[in-house]
């Protein structure tokens, strides 16, 4: 029987989305199994107690094995999916107040920024022995990567594999879909997209529903208060560009020089204007508009949340859902083994796909998936306004990318200087003695290589 591996199942409830999915899908019930991998011995038990409710709910068998081996994991996987989270809050927390003190304003610091640069070197080390650990066990084998930052892991993994194929997924594009029907009043499954760019910062190049181009109508939102306050970041980047972005405002605010450098920009485009309450009133509205430091707010509040909710769900006293989730992963996994195409957006080496960004980027494109693998599409027509907002964010990718695999301090530091945020904020003496403060207050996270 071939295998599917989940590496850091025991992010219990991210994880089920993806055995959820497997179990739901007969073929690859029939030709795999699920080995579910964390490095947690706990938090793996609770994992598989969980899919064994999820199984049972389901009314399916389940075939599955479990291990904090990791080299046991992945001998002789076809796929392995990396979601798991590198380190904890208290790392998060260095990332965030160490720029913040410096003057460097972050909302969520995983993707780009110094929060997103040290994200990467303390993500990366433990996703480099995964890679090589599939070299040795598993060569050939597909490494389809959830763990953000996405660009700059895609890179460097990309870069270092010898036969595994490595391959980026992230939500942004589903759910920004889904947002802009919400604006338009769309049906969304007559919505027709082409959707390009980089992770967490691509553009709808053509918006359609019923043969119609919807952009005319998404410019009028800019004029309605109700809509254009939910989206300030992402509207006014469609003002000037000319077209709506994958990323939420919050996080968006942090990838550009426009919205984050001085307090009266902050209050004016990254306010908190419409509460998005849960069932223990937190809102989680912070984030998407991009209030200072939401991303630890929330995280703290989701933590406690997501560890009642897994007992409410061992306990039964949480429902446990029948239908499949939205993730790629499975649908991937499905389309390759079954031959039977799909069309997502995924995250590629760049090699003259979008021939005006870096061969050696990583682009978030359509690609066709079957019986072949998966065959990216080439985009020829990218407007270059959005090259260029792209390659602001692929500078900082290419060099922190290589600078882990070298374990660089140099290219690390000239990273953070590059960086969009950063760089309207300070010099580059400032950015040198942030970025030194930043490695020794995470030394232990990180490649020791760096501090040789």
């Amino acid at each position: 029987m071939k295998k599917i591996v989940l590496v850091g199942a025991g992010g219990v409830t991210f994880s089920q989305n993806f055995i959820r999915d497997f179990l739901l899908d007969e073929t690859l019930r029939r030709e795999y199994e699920i080995c579910l991998m964390d490095i947690d011995e706990g938090r793996l038990n609770t994992a598989v107690k969980a899919a064994a409710i999820v199984a049972e709910r389901l009314g399916k068998e389940f075939h599955y094995s479990a291990t904090t081996d990791l080299r046991l994991a992945v001998r002789g996987a076809a796929f392995v999916l990396t979601v798991f989270r590198s380190g904890d809050l208290c790392h998060q927390e260095l990332e965030y107040s160490i720029p913040l003190k410096y003057g460097v304003d972050q909302v969520v610091s995983d993707t780009l920024g110094p929060g997103g640069i040290f994200r990467g070197l303390r993500t990366l080390k433990p996703l480099f022995e995964v890679l090589d650990m599939m070299e040795e066990e598993a060569p050939g084998a597909m490494l389809l990567n959830y763990v953000n930052p996405m660009s700059i892991n895609t890179i460097a993994l990309s870069r270092r594999a010898k036969t595994v194929k490595v391959v980026g997924l992230c939500h942004s594009v589903q759910h920004t879909a889904n947002t802009i029907c919400k604006y338009l009043n769309v049906e969304r499954k007559k919505l027709r997209f082409r959707c390009a760019g980089i992770n967490h910062q691509a553009f709808y190049l053509k918006l359609e529903a019923d043969g119609k181009d919807l952009y005319p109508e998404l410019f009028k939102r800019l004029d309605k208060p109700e809509i254009y306050k939910q989206d300030k970041v992402r509207f006014e980047l469609m003002r000037y560009f000319g077209y709506f972005p994958t990323e939420s405002s919050g996080h968006g605010s942090e990838y550009v020089q426009y919205f984050r450098k001085r307090q009266d920009l902050i209050d004016r485009y990254c306010s908190h204007d419409i509460p998005q309450l849960d069932e223990d009133g937190f809102d989680w509205g912070i984030m998407s508009s991009g209030v200072t430091g939401a991303a630890l707010t929330i995280c703290r509040h989701a933590r406690n949340k997501v560890e009642r909710h897994i007992q409410e769900y061992l306990s039964g006293k949480r429902k446990v859902s029948t239908e499949s989730s939205n993730e790629y992963g499975m649908q991937i996994i499905h389309a390759i083994t079954c031959d039977e195409p799909m069309e997502a957006n995924l995250n590629v080496m760049n090699n003259g796909l979008i021939p005006t960004l870096p061969p050696g980027a990583c682009v978030e494109v359509p690609c066709l998936v079957n019986g072949g693998g998966i065959q990216p599409c080439q985009v020829l027509d990218y407007p270059e306004q959005l090259a260029g907002l792209n390659r602001q964010m692929i500078n900082v990718q290419l060099l922190t990318a290589q600078g882990a695999l070298d374990a660089d301090r140099t290219a690390i530091c000239r990273a953070v200087s590059l960086d969009p945020n950063a760089s309207s904020k300070l010099g580059l003496e400032e950015m040198k003695n942030m970025t030194d403060e930043l490695f020794e207050a995470l030394k232990s996270e990180i490649d020791p290589r760096f501090f040789d």
